[in-house]
């Protein structure tokens, strides 16, 4: 349906979490406002994001966590190679705290705070998941009568004298087109990552990078940005998500719940390449996106359990905690029946063998027995000389039958392409607003980032989406 009037004070493209931060914060200050979402369901990725950022906020004060500010904003620009910019990062730091007690007093719950693997202890989880947290936010933004229209595409943002005045929006189940009238747009459509060409002018290693998004976040309101005057601005980072199944058949979201992924991906024993050489400390993955560099530059990576490995955490339990998941089970109790389902399905990314030497002729790893067995000798001294993995996780390959897992990258976002102000208007090539316009979440978050996402700052994307969504309302109700 399209919507219901032609002129409103403020039109939110995107119905993810920035957007219904933004549609919430235009209720509490009465504009009279319209969300129009491309796709049939609303919270985008905000539905699977674990939890959000936030530096002294009720909760941490509640646990006596204390963070310096100050340091925290030095540790990401030097993370980000001054990259990032100093000012915007800074005004979300300092206002991070702020916007989860905003949260919280819309009714989202938060269920714990602290690290996400050697990070900031600043990831504030979700109770009951993202999904959960989108179904309290669109409550407020129920009570608030906020009109959302779904199905509903931006297809040309028109201004007049230079500033903003509407745009032209197309309804998707129909064709149909219509325009509207508002003096204030807000992109909230939540980056790139579902852009293959996008991506790819980002990074040329694309073969075996995985989207884990909802699939919506093509770069619509980067393309929609760029047409009206706004800058080419760097593309940040894409947020890789470690190792990931690689599965040539089915999405990758079908295998976001695998137990049999989290033993490959996140339980530290080995990694190795296409020769079968071990080529990085697998407990990188305390840094998913470092995790993820690291196996784009092989040709091929594999993750190698032995049967021990798999008994062990089947039965007993996990060796290191799910890094990239603050709520997991102690041990992966579904594995030895997730291995023994995808053999008799015959998954090509899943290969048993007896023996190191039959694995390593079924994939060709030529180097895999000399390389398991000086692996096997680190774990006897409790030393890895090469690489340096933590002697807590140093687990001997020596039981068969083994199993190898072949592993790409996910990517569950893709930052940047539009340059905004401390306000989150979206700027020109010559550093002044486009009148009218702004952009929120991953469509301007490539401001906090250089060319790697800091996952050393856990939740950093879920609560910039919800700042930059208030942020920006508030720059519109101020007059800025």
């Amino acid at each position: 349906m399209f919507p219901k009037k032609e002129q409103y004070d403020l039109v939110i493209v995107g119905g993810g979490l920035s957007g219904l931060a933004a549609a919430v914060s235009a209720g509490e200050r009465h504009l009279d406002t319209l969300v129009i979402e491309k796709g049939r369901t609303l919270g985008g990725d905000g539905n699977y994001v674990e939890g959000a950022m936030g530096v002294d906020s009720y909760l941490q004060k509640q646990e006596h966590v204390v963070i310096d500010s100050t340091s925290l904003l030095q540790d990401e620009l030097t993370y980000s190679h001054y990259e990032a910019n100093a000012p915007h990062l800074k005004k979300y730091i300092d206002n991070s705290g702020l916007t989860i007690d905003w949260l919280h007093s819309l009714g989202v719950e938060f269920s714990k705070v602290g690290p996400q693997g050697k990070s900031w202890p600043t990831i504030h989880t979700f109770s009951g998941g993202g999904h959960q947290a989108i179904e309290t936010v669109l409550e407020k933004v129920d009570e608030f009568g906020i009109e959302i229209a779904t199905s509903i595409s931006a297809q040309k943002l028109l201004q007049k004298n230079g500033h903003i005045s509407g745009l032209l929006i197309k309804n998707e189940a129909t064709g149909q087109e219509r325009q509207l009238i508002a003096s204030n747009v807000i992109l909230a459509t939540g980056g790139y990552v579902d852009n293959p060409e996008m991506v790819k002018k980002r990074t040329p290693l694309t073969d075996r990078l995985l989207s884990v998004s909802d699939g919506k976040s093509t770069g619509d309101g980067i393309q929609l940005a760029w047409k009206v005057g706004a800058e080419h601005y760097q593309m940040g980072a894409i947020q890789y998500g470690g190792g990931a199944i690689l599965d040539k058949v089915k999405p990758p979201f079908m295998h976001m719940d695998s137990q049999l992924a989290a033993a490959a991906t996140q339980e530290a024993i080995l990694w190795v390449n296409e020769r079968g050489d071990r080529f990085v400390n697998e407990d990188v993955n305390d840094n998913m996106c470092h995790a993820g560099g690291s196996i784009l530059i092989q040709s091929r990576t594999f993750s190698i359990l032995d049967q021990a490995a798999v008994d062990h955490l089947t039965n007993i339990g996990l060796y290191k905690e799910l890094g990239n998941s603050p709520v997991s089970p102690k041990k992966l109790d579904k594995l030895s029946k997730e291995i023994a389902s995808d053999l008799d399905h015959n998954e090509k990314y899943l290969t048993k063998a007896d023996s190191i030497k039959e694995l390593s002729k079924k994939l060709g790893l030529v180097h895999l027995e000399k390389t398991i067995s000086h692996y096997n000798e680190f774990v006897t001294k409790g030393e890895d000389t090469d690489f340096g993995k933590s002697p807590s996780y140093l687990t001997a390959i020596q039981q068969g039958p083994y199993y190898a897992i072949e592993l790409g990258v996910g990517m569950a976002c893709a930052l940047g392409g539009i340059r905004v102000n401390d306000d989150n208007a979206v700027l020109n090539s010559y550093g002044y607003p486009v009148s009218g316009l702004y952009a929120v979440g991953n469509d301007a978050a490539g401001m906090l980032v250089g060319d790697t996402y800091a996952v050393t700052l856990p939740g950093s994307t879920a609560g910039y989406a919800a700042f930059s969504g208030r942020n920006a309302v508030l720059s519109i109700c101020s007059g800025k």
